[in-house]
């Protein structure tokens, strides 16, 4: 059964120096990845943030590329993932932070996550708790081990 990516793999893939590397690669291997387009978005802002504008280009360029990656599946968000993603907002304590920041993304991910049913690969204590609390995520979550690269 393949696994459900979050930003931190589209990071792992990208970044050859990433602690998570070696793991998302290992679950690539085994299992192969599906990859929700919004982090594939959202993943541009860390990398923008690290590496600046020029990296940006480069980022593009291994999009174009991710699709035909084996092990790799690209997976639309649907409108009714948007509409989801709003309603989980009932979930303060995951979605809200203590200053009001609202976490959209993941909102958006989780959303994809109920809609799938596949096991997320993720590092967020935040959708890890989730799991938790929504019978039909249940157990199916990867928790991302960092490794020394």
């Amino acid at each position: 059964m393949p696994v459900l990516c979050d930003t931190v793999c589209v990071w792992a893939l990208y970044f050859r120096d990433s602690a998570y590397r070696s793991h998302v690669l290992e679950l690539r291997g085994r299992h192969g990845l599906v990859v929700p387009d919004t982090c594939l978005l959202e993943a541009a802002y860390p990398i923008y943030k690290a590496k600046g504008v020029g990296e940006l280009a480069k980022y593009s360029e291994f999009l174009r590329h991710l699709p035909l990656a084996p092990g790799i599946q690209v997976l639309e968000t649907v409108y009714e993932d948007f509409m989801r993603a709003l309603d989980l907002g009932e979930h303060l304590d995951v979605f809200v932070d203590e200053a009001g920041n609202l976490y959209l993304f993941d909102a958006i991910l989780a959303s994809v996550w109920l809609r799938v049913r596949l096991p997320l690969a993720t590092s967020n204590k935040r959708l890890i708790s989730l799991a938790g609390r929504i019978p039909e995520l249940g157990d199916r979550v990867v928790e991302l081990e960092k490794r020394i690269p």
